[in-house]
C-alpha cells in the first residue's frame, strides 16, 4: 500500500471522492489534499520546512494532478516541482488524472519522465486497480 498521496485539483468534490475510493480501494494509508497547483508546491514547501526543523515525515509516493486549475494548472505546477522538488523526491510519482480530451496534453505528459499514467475523471477503483498494477507502483502492493 502507498502511504502517502497528494491529490491536487481545484473542485472539492473531486477531491472527496478521490480521497473516499483512494480508502475504499485500500490504495494508500494517507491522503492529502490542494485545490490548485500553487497550494500543491506551499505544502511540498511546508513539508521540507518541517523536515529541515527534524520532524521527519514521509513525502507522498504518488501525486494525482488535474491539469485545468486556476490560480496554477498542473503543467505549471510540474514545471515548478520539477525545478524545486523532484531532485530530492527522485521515488514520487505522478499521475494526471484530467477530463481532458486534448490529444496534445497526452502527448505532453508523455514528455514527463515523472508522469507515470493519464487516467481520465472521475477516479474509479476500476482506475486505481490498473495503477497497483504499474511497474513503477506494484512494488507499494
Amino acid at each position: 500500500m502507498i502511504n502517502k498521496v497528494l491529490c491536487i485539483d481545484d473542485d472539492q468534490i473531486t477531491l472527496v471522492l478521490c480521497e473516499m475510493v483512494i480508502k475504499k480501494a485500500g490504495f494508500a494509508n494517507e491522503v492529502f489534499t490542494a485545490k490548485n497547483g500553487k497550494e500543491g508546491l506551499a505544502w511540498f514547501s511546508a513539508y521540507f520546512s518541517k523536515n529541515n526543523k527534524s520532524e521527519k515525515q514521509d513525502p507522498p509516493q504518488l501525486i494525482l494532478l488535474d491539469l485545468n486549475m486556476p490560480v496554477m494548472n498542473g503543467w505549471d505546477f510540474l514545471e515548478d516541482y520539477l525545478m524545486k522538488y523532484s531532485d530530492r523526491l527522485p521515488d514520487t510519482k505522478v499521475v494526471i488524472i484530467s477530463s481532458t480530451v486534448n490529444p496534445e496534453d497526452f502527448s505532453r505528459a508523455n514528455r514527463y519522465e515523472i508522469v507515470i499514467d493519464f487516467i481520465n475523471k472521475p477516479l474509479t477503483t476500476e482506475g486505481l486497480e490498473e495503477l497497483m498494477q504499474h511497474e513503477q507502483l506494484a512494488p507499494y502492493f
